[in-house]
C-alpha cells in the first residue's frame, strides 16, 4: 500500500511540475477548441450525411496566412516573443462570434467563425505547450496532455450538440468562450503584475539562445560552433528528410480513421446491435480516453516504444475487423471497433510531437499549420466514402489504406525519430551534430605516475568496482603481501 502511495505521489509530482497556471489555461483553451470541432462533426456526420459544405476551407486559409505572418515576424525579430496568448485571444473572439450566430440559429455563418477560432487556438496552443517544456524529456507527455484535452472537448461537443436545439448549444458555447476570455485577461494581468512570467520557456539553453537572438541561426552558423571539437562529429543534415517524410505520413495516418464515415457508421450500427442503443458519442469518447491514457504512459515510456506497441496492436485489430465483418451481424464488430478507436487515440499524439520537435525553430508553427490543414483536407475528403454503394468495398479500401499508413508510420518512427530532450539538442542532432562516446580516462593505478613513483607491480594491487565505469585500485592486495613487505625492512 505504501509503494502504491509513493508511486502515485511521484506521478502527481511529475504532472504538477510540468504545468503552471498559463499551461493549464492553454489546456482549457484547447478543450474549448475541441468543443467547437465537436459541434461541427455532430452536424456533419449525423444531421447532414451528404456533407456538401466546405467550412474548413476558410479555416485553412486563415491559419496559413496567420502562420506566414507569424514566421515573418519571428524572422525580423530573430527571437520568440511568446505572443501565443494574443493569438489565442483572437481565436476566442472568433469562437465567441460563432456562438452568437449559433444563438440566432444561423448555423452556416456560425461554423465559419467557429472554425477560424478553433484553428487559431489549436495552432497557438500546441506551439505554446511545446515551447514551455524543459529539457527533461517530458515534451511528448505535455503534447499528449494537450491532445487529450482537445479530444475530450471534441467528445463533449459531439454529445452536447443538437441541431433542433441550437439556442441551448449557443448558450453553452457562449458561456465557455466568455469564461476562457476572462481567464486569458486575468492571466495577462498577473503577467503585468509580475506574479508569473509565461513569456519564457523552462528550457534554460533555449532561453539563453532566445535572449541573445541566436535561436534562428542557419545550419552553417550552428556547425561553426563545433569545428575542431574532438568530442563531436559533423554529419549530413537530415532535418528536412525527417520532417517532410515522417510528418506527412504521421499526419495522414492520424486523421484517416477518426474521420472515416464508413467506420463511424459501422460503429453506430454495431453499438445499436450490441447495446440496443446508438450512443453516437462512443467512438469519440473512446478516442479521447485513448489520448488521455497515452499522456499518462508517456510520463514513463518513450514515444518510440509506445508507438511501436500500439501500432502493432492497431494493425492486428484492423485486420481482425476485416476478418469478422458481416453486414447482417454488425454487433460482432463492436468490441473490435472500441479497441480500434481507443488505440487510434493513443497513436494520435505522435504526429503533433513529430511536427513540433523535428521542425526548424523558425518554421515550427508553419509546419504545425500545414499538418492541421492536411487533417482538415483528410476530414473533408473522406466524406465521399458515404457515396459508395457497397459498404464492404468502402470499408476494405479505407482499412487497407489505414493499415499501409500505420505500417509505414511505425517504420519511419523507429528509423527517424530522435530521442526527446532539449529542443536545442534535438535540433543539433537533426542538423548532423553528433556527440562521440569517448573512452573513459585511464584509471589503472600502474598506468599513472603514482605507479612510477611507488614502483608497484600490477599483481600487488586489487581492483575495487565502485560502479559501472569507476574502478579504485586498492593496496596492498592482501595482508600477507603487506606483512612480507614489512619483513623486508
Amino acid at each position: 500500500m505504501q509503494l502504491r502511495s509513493l508511486a502515485f505521489d511521484s506521478l502527481w509530482q511529475a504532472v504538477s511540475n510540468m504545468f503552471q497556471l498559463p499551461d493549464v489555461l492553454v489546456l482549457c483553451c484547447l478543450w474549448g477548441s475541441g468543443l467547437s470541432l465537436g459541434y461541427y462533426l455532430k452536424s456533419a456526420f449525423v444531421y447532414d450525411n451528404l456533407w456538401p459544405h466546405w467550412y474548413a476551407l476558410m479555416a485553412g486559409i486563415v491559419v496559413l496566412v496567420l502562420t506566414l505572418g507569424w514566421t515573418v515576424r519571428k524572422h525580423i525579430k530573430q527571437r520568440y516573443s511568446f505572443d501565443h496568448y494574443y493569438i489565442i485571444f483572437y481565436g476566442l473572439l472568433c469562437s465567441l462570434l460563432g456562438s452568437c450566430f449559433l444563438l440566432s440559429k444561423q448555423l452556416a455563418v456560425s461554423y465559419y467563425f467557429s472554425f477560424i477560432g478553433l484553428s487559431v487556438v489549436y495552432l497557438a496552443g500546441f506551439s505554446y505547450v511545446s515551447l514551455r517544456s524543459d529539457a527533461s524529456g517530458q515534451r511528448p507527455a505535455r503534447i499528449a496532455m494537450g491532445n487529450a484535452s482537445h479530444a475530450c472537448g471534441l467528445a463533449v461537443g459531439f454529445v452536447l450538440f443538437n441541431e433542433f436545439e441550437p439556442h441551448r448549444c449557443g448558450l453553452v458555447a457562449l458561456g465557455v468562450n466568455l469564461l476562457l476570455l476572462l481567464f486569458v485577461l486575468i492571466n495577462e494581468l498577473l503577467q503585468h503584475l509580475g506574479v508569473h512570467n509565461y513569456k519564457q520557456s523552462r528550457d534554460l539553453v533555449f532561453n539563453l539562445l532566445n535572449e541573445e537572438r541566436l535561436v534562428f541561426l542557419p545550419r552553417q552558423a550552428v556547425l561553426a560552433q563545433f569545428v575542431d571539437r574532438q568530442d563531436y562529429r559533423l554529419q549530413q543534415s537530415r532535418q528536412w528528410l525527417v520532417l517532410l517524410l515522417g510528418g506527412l505520413v504521421l499526419v495522414l495516418q492520424s486523421g484517416c480513421l477518426l474521420h472515416s464515415p464508413v467506420h463511424l457508421q459501422l460503429m453506430w450500427t454495431s453499438t445499436r446491435g450490441f447495446m440496443q442503443d446508438y450512443q453516437l458519442f462512443t467512438p469519440f469518447a473512446l478516442y479521447a480516453a485513448g489520448c488521455a491514457l497515452s499522456a499518462l504512459l508517456l510520463l514513463r515510456y518513450t514515444p518510440k516504444l509506445l508507438y511501436l506497441l500500439m501500432g502493432v496492436i492497431q494493425l492486428t485489430l484492423v485486420a481482425a475487423l476485416l476478418c469478422i465483418y458481416n453486414e447482417d451481424q454488425s454487433e460482432h464488430c463492436y468490441l473490435f471497433l472500441c479497441l480500434i478507436y481507443a488505440s487510434a487515440g493513443m497513436l494520435s499524439t505522435q504526429a503533433l510531437h513529430w511536427l513540433l520537435e523535428c521542425s526548424p525553430f523558425l518554421y515550427a508553427e508553419l509546419s504545425l499549420a500545414v499538418g492541421f490543414v492536411l487533417q482538415l483536407a483528410v476530414m473533408e475528403a473522406t466524406k465521399y466514402e458515404v457515396g459508395v454503394d457497397n459498404v464492404w468495398t468502402a470499408l476494405l479500401a479505407s482499412s487497407l489504406t489505414y493499415l499501409l499508413l500505420t505500417l509505414l508510420a511505425i517504420v519511419l518512427t523507429l528509423w527517424l525519430q530522435p530521442r526527446s530532450a532539449s529542443l536545442v539538442d534535438v535540433r543539433n542532432r537533426l542538423l548532423g551534430v553528433r556527440r562521440l562516446h569517448l573512452p573513459a580516462a585511464q584509471t589503472q593505478f600502474w598506468h599513472t605516475n603514482h605507479f612510477l613513483a611507488h614502483d608497484k607491480q600490477p599483481h600487488e594491487l586489487r581492483a575495487v568496482q565502485l560502479d559501472k565505469t569507476r574502478v579504485f585500485q586498492q593496496f596492498p592486495i592482501n595482508s600477507d603481501a603487506a606483512n612480507g613487505k614489512a619483513n623486508k625492512f
